[in-house]
């Protein structure tokens, strides 16, 4: 009797350990990065154990989390920078007011050299 080779591998999800071949052999998905599930599933039913439902459901989750959080960051940077916005406008009539007398001023300097350059 010729002996067989069996092929014996951990599930990337769950460490379960999956006979790749032989009589007695797993039901496994293999992705195209090479990494192999467990499936445990009686044709016609939902899957009992789907390791790989469970991996891209996670990654997925883990996505969803981390661009809920920049969105976060980025409404919370944007209320900051309306904030201080709100608080350079609050400032600015003292500084508009300041500047209308300033230039005034000036014209009013300008009025005065030109009076004083062309006598009428």
């Amino acid at each position: 009797m010729k002996k067989k080779l069996i092929f014996a591998r951990k599930c990337d999800w769950c460490n379960r350990e999956i006979t790749l071949n032989g009589k007695d052999s797993d039901s496994y998905v293999v992705t195209a990065e090479h990494r192999i599930f467990c499936i445990i599933q009686i044709p016609g039913k939902p899957a009992e154990r789907d390791c790989m439902a469970d991996y891209l459901n996670n990654t997925k989750q883990k996505l969803y989390e981390h661009t809920f959080k920049k969105e976060l960051e980025k409404k919370e940077k944007e209320q900051e920078e309306k904030e201080e916005k709100e608080k350079k406008i609050k400032s600015m009539p003292r500084v508009l007011a300041k500047l209308d007398a300033f230039q005034k001023v000036l014209k009013d300097r300008e009025w005065k050299e030109r009076l004083s350059k062309h006598p009428s």
